[in-house]
């Protein structure tokens, strides 16, 4: 899952070594190749499951075409291993077809011999029907594998391209491989997370560097005091979701923030516009980017640093997105001094704050508006919604439950009621996971005695084994039920009624 906002010591070791500057070569003694990406393209950082792409270039230049459609041509290099009993030939022919096959591409509008490290290949420009961009391909057989060149520019532009992609595939040369045995041993000699760590460093490409404090690894190709800086504000902020979320057992997970030097790269690395940030369950890590003012990026920080610290306290349970994103808007709105102490919780900075949109929304409320007119949602139902419906009205709803989380937190006139809910809706969270879960493993144990008696006594029995698979809009269904079972409409009411003025005094 991603959670985007709509919005000790440095570790220098790697097998991508950055040539010199004049030289611009990409090495990777590892596999053993070196070539010289396109001209003015810089290197994109690879996430951490990739698995086949060994090289990702992006040009520093952004392309439009004629209908305004607009992009950063890439060059990309893959590496597929053969198995004992493959044929490289067979092989070859299996990446012509999955290219032909790519995106849609369904023409190859040029075709020409093309010789890659003394080996004839041939270069094929494939359009897509409907123009958008062309791609690039090359195939390289070698006897341990396949190397895939594949470059990527809008069409009316990709001529240009075209012959850069082309001088990047036929300047690789294959070069001795480094003995890894050695490294190799010291990687079987650390724990489990410190080798994952490990190794995300060690496949960083030339211009990254490593950061490591105590509980962040940072990985980035940013201005590195800066980056300095952001690892002592995410330690201190970090002790305040500890305080306000206490762990039942010490959280050792060290945690991966990648900082990319600008939005371009941000966006080649896998962020999406209009997004100032995001944190990614899957790959396991938080990504930003530099950004001016870069308070707005410190705020952005914090809040997707609680979207990453709530993943490893409920243990890989989500929140209503009320709760998650408004907390995360609340960490956002950290009032930090220069030593990052925090002294109070505001709007976020840098256009990033949720304040006007809440106001004018309350107010539109307050009148009796409709949603259509921007209005805000009452709050029995946006505290009920799943993530889709909370996304339906982002703006209003984000900078609603900011509204919400602040109000909970800061207001001293909450009745007994409201008091409660920011804790109670935590514990009937994880109640609720436990129940569903429970629902979901003896569902899965009737279906299996139905198909053959006795043989629901292979799954498993303990409820956490369910936990992964536990349905969240059911979790999160069960969770509110319990937590405002007992609450009555005017209860909601005047919590409506609370909210909407205390929105209106902020």
């Amino acid at each position: 899952m991603m959670r985007t906002l709509h919005l000790i010591a440095l570790v220098v070791a790697s097998s991508l070594m950055a040539a010199p500057a004049a030289a611009q070569l990409h090495k990777d003694t590892r596999l053993g190749f070196q070539f010289k990406p396109p001209k003015d393209f810089g290197a994109i950082a690879l996430k951490p499951t990739e698995r086949t792409t060994v090289a990702k270039y992006q040009s520093e230049h952004r392309e439009y075409s004629s209908s305004g459609a607009q992009s950063s041509p890439t060059f990309v290099l893959r590496y597929f291993p053969l198995g004992d009993d493959a044929d490289a030939e067979t092989e070859v022919e299996r990446h012509w077809e999955r290219a032909e096959e790519a995106y849609g591409y369904s023409k190859v509008v040029k075709q020409k011999k093309l010789r890659i490290a003394k080996i004839n290949c041939l270069e094929k420009h494939i359009r897509p029907e409907n123009g958008g961009q062309t791609a690039f391909w090359a195939v390289l057989p070698q006897d341990e594998g396949i190397f895939v060149f594949h470059g990527l520019a809008i069409s009316e532009r990709f001529d240009k391209y075209a012959k850069e992609f082309s001088k990047a595939a036929k300047s690789f040369k294959r070069i001795k491989k480094e003995d890894t045995s050695e490294r190799e041993a010291e990687l079987d000699q650390m724990s489990e997370q410190e080798r994952y760590l490990q190794t995300q460093v060690d496949k960083l490409p030339p211009g990254w560097e490593s950061l490591r404090t105590d509980r962040y690894l940072f990985l980035f190709n940013a201005d590195k005091n800066w980056v300095k800086e952001l690892g002592k504000q995410i330690e201190k902020i970090r002790d305040t979701y500890e305080e306000l979320y206490p762990p039942d057992e010490p959280i050792t997970a060290v945690s991966i923030v990648r900082v990319c030097a600008s939005f371009d790269e941000y966006l080649g690395y896998g962020g999406r516009k209009g997004t100032g940030g995001y944190w990614s369950s899957f790959h396991k890590e938080l990504v930003i980017f530099d950004r001016p003012p870069r308070n707005t990026t410190a705020a952005i920080l914090n809040h997707e640093a609680f979207h990453q610290y709530i993943y490893y306290f409920y243990g890989e349970l989500a929140p209503h997105s009320w709760y998650n994103e408004g907390t995360g808007d609340y960490f956002a709105g950290a009032r930090m001094t220069k030593s990052y102490r925090i002294k109070g919780f505001g709007d976020a900075p840098g256009g990033i704050g949720r304040k006007g949109t809440v106001k004018e929304a309350c107010r539109l409320l307050g009148e009796g508006s409709t949603e259509n007119s921007g209005c805000a949602t009452p709050l029995k139902d946006l505290m009920r919604y799943t993530q889709g419906e909370y996304y339906a009205r982002a703006g209003v709803h984000y900078a609603q439950g900011w509204g919400v989380v602040h109000m909970l937190r800061e207001s001293k006139r909450l009745r007994p009621k409201e008091k409660l809910i920011l804790e109670e809706y935590l514990l009937n969270l994880v109640a609720a996971r436990h129940e569903v879960a429970i629902k979901a493993r003896d569902r899965a144990m009737e279906q299996a005695e139905k198909k053959e008696p006795g043989s629901s006594a292979e799954l498993d029995q303990d409820p956490e084994d369910w936990y992964a698979g536990a349905d969240t809009n059911e979790i999160q269904a069960l969770a509110y039920e319990k937590t405002f079972s007992e609450w009555s409409q005017d209860d909601w009411d005047k919590f409506n009624q609370s909210y909407l003025e205390y929105v209106e005094k902020l």
